[in-house]
């Protein structure tokens, strides 16, 4: 794994969003978000629109309203409009921005579910289930192009910069999905740290992405919007390497996943990967049993992987890196920027999309 930067220099923001704004971040980013967000889907293709909606949550199959404004918890929206805020700017300033990532989060979702075949997301079927594959791909790709359009009506330097970190971003995530697809190929023997951060960048870089935007649209230098979107990175590794640990020992009433879901796909996580490179005769009879897998593998042998990785080091070296790179991440921000109430809740909230401490 990357050693992390050298402590970076005090940054000092111009100005403070009012406390009361950034304090209630979750219901001002649904109040600020939500109708842009609705309004760009419902410009598309009726059928497009009906199929995006239902994916949303905003309507049934069938395209009628739900009732209900659910589309996720907005988790970059609220980091890129927190990110203004740090900046000394109000919030309402990244709107476009936050609503733009959030339409490449929501891209990314419905070409990873056709990709890992999944059949359920939030307790319903998947768009592509339910409307076929060509439709879904399609969806996702409207929601790119919806996703630039937002910020190609930022005027002056912040809109074209703006533009060009999201461009970049794709390529990150693209980058990472062809990476992790290319992982599932490397041997056991073979598969480094590298390999693995490279994979990450299809979760990693759109976070980094919501913090940098934010900043950008919020008015910061190029020195807070680099910290920014560093420590963001930072973060969403953080982020990453805790759900992997989460997916092998999570109690699936809190994942909302089936017990040992990655090692049901055979995937190379982290604490898989550094379980295989330790050294030990419990890594060596994890990577025995990984090239003498079945397609299906029983509870019995997946629980066997589990105490292997464990009984390595994998799950104690995964936790440990994840908390390394957040609280540093986390101190680079304390230590780095005003002493705000964005900033505090910028920190808050990254503390609490890898822990769930709030």
């Amino acid at each position: 794994m990357p050693e992390r930067s050298a402590t970076p220099p005090v940054l000092h923001a111009p100005g403070s969003a009012p406390d009361e704004v950034v304090q209630d971040i979750a219901a001002v980013t649904r109040a600020l978000v939500l109708p842009p967000l609705r309004s760009a889907v419902q410009g598309l293709h009726p059928d497009l629109a009906r199929l995006c909606g239902y994916h949303f949550g905003w309507s049934d199959l069938r395209g009628r309203p739900t009732g209900t404004e659910d589309a996720g918890k907005l988790v970059r929206a609220r980091v890129a409009l927190l990110a203004a805020a740090a900046a000394g700017a109000d919030p309402v300033a990244a709107v476009s921005g936050a609503v733009a990532v959030e339409l490449v989060h929501n891209f990314s979702l419905l070409h990873d579910d056709i990709m890992d075949a999944d059949e359920r997301r939030r307790g319903r079927a998947t768009a592509w289930s339910a409307f076929g594959i060509p439709g879904a791909v399609l969806g996702g790709d409207a929601l790119t192009a919806l996703a630039l359009r937002q910020l190609t009506t930022v005027p002056g330097e912040a809109g074209r910069t703006a533009v060009t970190m999201l461009v970049d971003t794709l390529h990150e995530m693209i980058h990472g999905q062809a990476a992790d697809l290319a992982l599932d190929r490397i041997p056991g023997s073979k598969v480094t740290y590298r390999h693995y951060v490279d994979a990450s960048y299809k979760t990693t870089a759109l976070l980094s992405a919501a913090c940098g935007i934010g900043a950008v649209l919020g008015g910061a230098s190029g020195e807070l919007v680099d910290l920014l979107h560093r420590t963001a990175g930072d973060v969403g590794l953080a982020w990453q390497i805790a759900n992997d640990v989460e997916d092998i020992w999570g109690d699936p009433v809190v994942t909302g996943k089936r017990a040992f879901s990655d090692l049901r796909l055979g995937k190379k996580t982290l604490p898989v990967i550094a379980a295989l490179r330790s050294g030990t005769d419990e890594g060596d009879r994890l990577a025995g049993l990984l090239m003498s897998a079945g397609a299906e593998k029983e509870e019995p042998e997946l629980l066997l992987q589990a105490d292997l990785i464990e009984a390595a080091g994998g799950r104690r070296h995964a936790e440990e890196l994840s908390n390394r790179h957040l609280r540093g991440s986390l101190n680079d921000l304390a230590g780095s920027l005003p002493p705000t109430a964005a900033r505090d809740e910028l920190i808050r909230l990254f503390r609490f999309i890898v822990t769930r401490a709030k």
